[in-house]
């Protein structure tokens, strides 16, 4: 009886430990959309945007940050239409001279672009790009049509967002999230 007990635990081991190799194996195996840990990838991805987004909206001193884009523009010593990396552990060299408020809020990357001459901070990318712009005291729109951002934060400061391009009621939900963590 005793053997027949030891018998069953050892095979119940054994199928535990098949289960995490076939699932270890098939997550080196299948092509990313089949992973088992794609659902966990995503879930993790998530949450570190909302906190990005919470980080931006709501604990930033936003007059502090827009001051820190425009010293970075007055500058002039950076080239419009390129992204410096920040947040990457392979940071460009240019990154360690960006004022403290732009350090302390780790963008992915920061970029002067070449129509509008604003300073973009994107905070997260691939199918979730949000960020801020930081626009000139002087600035000007480089023709009628164009479109500053989708929110702004203070005059100067607009914060973008791809959830507006899909949810046109997007902008409730950020108030409302600016509303709880403010």
């Amino acid at each position: 009886m005793k053997d027949i007990k030891m018998g069953k635990r050892m095979t119940s081991k054994r199928m535990i430990v098949a289960g995490v190799v076939i699932v270890l194996a098939l997550s080196f195996i299948l092509p990313i959309s089949f992973s088992p840990w794609t659902p966990v990838a995503f879930y993790l991805m998530g949450h570190q945007a909302k906190r990005m987004r919470e980080r931006i909206l709501c604990k930033t001193d936003h007059q502090a940050l827009l001051e820190a884009c425009r010293e970075v523009l007055n500058q002039g010593d950076l080239d419009p239409g390129r992204k410096y990396k920040v947040r990457n552990a392979q940071h460009d060299p240019e990154v360690s001279q960006f004022p403290k408020p732009i350090l302390d809020l780790a963008p992915n990357y920061l970029l002067i672009e070449d129509i509008a001459g604003n300073l973009r901070l994107e905070m997260h990318g691939g199918t979730d790009h949000f960020g801020v712009r930081a626009y000139p005291k002087d600035f000007r729109k480089p023709f009628p049509s164009y479109e500053y951002a989708d929110k702004e934060l203070i005059p100067g400061l607009w914060y973008y967002d791809d959830g507006y391009n899909h949810n046109p009621e997007y902008d409730k939900k950020i108030d409302d999230l600016i509303q709880k963590y403010k």
